[in-house]
């Protein structure tokens, strides 16, 4: 029936709401869930952290993208005393998609309980009312409820026009209107679970130092974009780099607010800050511009590579220094530039929910790296990558990223044209370049086969070790060669070697994919002052080893030690760092099964963290260390 009636139906769908009431701080439903909130806590004594038991909500029944609206199908078990406590709180004062004083009468008709566990009836009731309320705070219409019991639901006939009036009745179909998505260039049946997303790619001439922006004004005088350079297109964010504004630039501030009104889109615009603290130094944020919003919100603070860091605030949290928000029904998470290389900060995003990662940058970067670090947080976190950033043309040939959760590079077209490319070749400065994204293929399980095939690159590193330390399996088991002889390394091994002190640990199989468990290894190798090895072995491959180096070179630069890769058959993968540079290179294995690794640039933690602590006051590099490992 939804289908005959709006086109597009999608059942299952999920938005990634958050569930706790704090995420909704300063939202128009704040007060409401709070009092709904305090409502359930006092009916029976438990507490909303007793029932709040998952950081997102569960898919939706049914979700229909034009005009846009959830359809939620109540059976007995919705109706209960607890539920007429929640619905009491909101029944008169939110405009809702059914009627909300029927459905108080069916909890007095129904009464039921389910008290398995034994706060069942409240956690049903809080995350019914969430599905109330949240939609109208994401741009969407009212959540419309059906009641099981009204028709014999499967006997309905689509194709009869009397029944089809009678089910739009039902749902109250003279109060959602047409949706403004069917306007423009998107086709009218296209789900907004495919958001567009715009990324401004301009020019500067200002230098950056280590990817940090100069002083604390922008890049440079800024070109805001105006609306008819979208070509009419019809987008859902639009994406400028690191430091694009001063964060005081009320000119500039003005015209993005006017921009994100034009386009009816949301703008995350990179800005520097030197008002955050007393200290006057410069702090790079992201700042977020909404068509109906008055003036632009502080969505992140950057963590690393800036004069300050947010790691260092004292009220540093990652609830409020890593939050999520809501695009189309999707959830997303930011971070800036050199944060990238910090897994723990996208991998908590993602555990929040998040299925699509802004990563703006400042200006031209070393493409290898990038490439390699964002397509592995895109596989590893099972969602969509970006990355837009300014191109200084005298240097080094730059251009926009994007990776699907596949660790596809996104293919991109200039806004208003049909010709789609590579991003990596969507190099002209001064162009504003649009991609989809289809959001059905975030957050499902990975298909190792599916990841981009590599080639080998064209002269694998053979030269002289500095440090080097001889690896090969040992009974089918991962061993080193110290000084004493061979030694099997299993869970963790320290062991002198001919390269030095060496601390390996094997990451078994798909927990490489964990950025925590490859950080556990450079922490530990950290404290007992020696050379990081991880060593990632399977029973079997699940994919060609050439796929796994390629990805494994972006674990190589964040964790700044050299990966392993073999199974039962052996030895078949040695990624490392070549230079100072943190270049990623395959090192060949030899004919024997054994290989050499070069520790010379395995400095582990003490790099992997220097873009963080350098910069940071006196005696907080500790504080800023522990924080870092609390995302673990």
């Amino acid at each position: 029936m939804l289908e005959r009636i709006y086109g597009t139906c999608l059942p299952n769908h999920s938005f990634r709401w958050p569930t706790g009431p704090d995420a909704y701080d300063g939202a128009s439903i704040d007060r409401a869930l709070r009092r709904v909130a305090a409502a359930l806590e006092s009916y029976r004594g438990f507490g909303i952290a007793d029932f709040v038991r998952r950081p997102t909500l569960a898919p939706c029944d049914f979700w229909v993208p034009d005009p846009g609206f959830v359809v939620e199908f109540d059976e007995s078990q919705h109706f209960t005393s607890s539920r007429k406590l929640a619905l009491q709180v909101y029944a008169d004062e939110q405009t809702l998609g059914f009627s909300a004083h029927r459905w108080m009468n069916l909890c007095d008709h129904h009464n039921a309980k389910d008290n398995d566990p034994p706060f069942r009836d409240e956690q049903r009731a809080w995350y019914d009312a969430l599905r109330d309320l949240v939609p109208t705070t994401r741009g969407l219409h009212p959540t419309v409820r059906l009641y099981a019991r009204d028709l014999a639901w499967c006997s309905l006939n689509p194709s009869d026009r009397n029944q089809r009036e009678r089910f739009s009745r039902l749902i109250q179909h003279d109060k959602i209107p047409p949706s403004p998505r069917s306007i423009g260039t998107r086709a009218a049946t296209e789900s907004i679970s495919t958001p567009r997303v715009a990324l401004v790619f301009p020019k500067t001439d200002r230098k950056s130092s280590n990817g940090i922006p100069p002083g604390v004004t922008c890049a440079r005088p800024p070109v805001i974009p105006d609306a008819k350079d979208f070509a009419e297109e019809t987008v859902d964010l639009v994406l400028f780099p690191e430091g694009y504004i001063g964060a005081s630039d009320k000119r500039s501030a003005e015209s993005l607010k006017k921009l994100a009104c034009a386009i009816g889109a949301t703008l995350l615009v990179g800005a520097i800050d030197n008002q955050i603290d007393s200290s006057g130094r410069a702090w790079q944020v992201l700042l977020r511009f909404d068509p109906d919003r008055a003036s632009a919100s502080r969505v992140y603070v950057k963590h690393s590579t800036a004069e300050a860091v947010a790691i260092e605030r004292p009220n540093w949290e990652p609830r409020k220094m890593l939050p999520t928000f809501e695009l189309c029904g999707t959830s997303v998470g930011t971070t800036l530039c050199h944060d990238a290389y910090l897994g723990l900060l996208p991998r908590y995003l993602a555990k929040a929910g998040a299925r699509i990662w802004i990563n703006p940058s400042f200006d031209n970067v070393t493409d290898i790296k990038w490439s390699s670090v964002h397509r592995l947080r895109a596989v590893e976190n099972r969602f969509f990558a970006l990355c837009t950033l300014h191109c200084d043309p005298n240097r080094r040939r730059t251009h926009p990223f994007g990776f699907s959760p596949d660790g596809h590079e996104l293919p991109a077209r200039l806004a208003g044209s049909s010709i789609v490319r590579p991003l990596s070749e969507c190099a002209e400065a001064g162009n504003i370049y649009v991609v989809d994204l289809d959001m059905n293929a975030a957050g499902k399980p990975l298909d190792w086969s599916g990841l981009p095939p590599a080639n080998r690159p064209k002269r694998a590193r053979k030269g002289e070790a500095i440090r080097p330390v001889r690896v090969s399996l040992r009974g089918g088991r991962p061993a080193i060669l110290g000084r004493s002889g061979w030694k099997c390394i299993d869970s963790g091994c320290l062991l002198e070697t001919d390269g030095g002190t060496v601390y390996a640990q094997t990451v078994p199989e798909e927990r490489i994919l964990d950025a925590d468990a490859c950080f556990r290894v450079i922490d530990h190798a950290n404290r007992m002052n020696a050379a990081p090895v991880i060593w990632n072995h399977w029973q079997r491959l699940p994919t060609d080893s050439d796929r796994l180096a390629m990805l494994m070179m972006g674990r190589a630069i964040e964790c700044c030690a050299p990966i392993l890769i073999s199974d039962k058959g052996g030895m078949r993968e040695v990624v490392e760092l070549a230079n100072r540079n943190k270049i990623p290179v395959r090192r060949h294995v030899e004919p024997s099964g054994d290989a050499i690794v070069d520790v010379g640039y395995a400095w582990g933690l003490n790099s992997a963290f220097k873009m963080v602590a350098h910069r940071l006051p006196a005696g907080k590099r500790g504080m800023a260390l522990d924080r870092y490992r609390s995302l673990g």
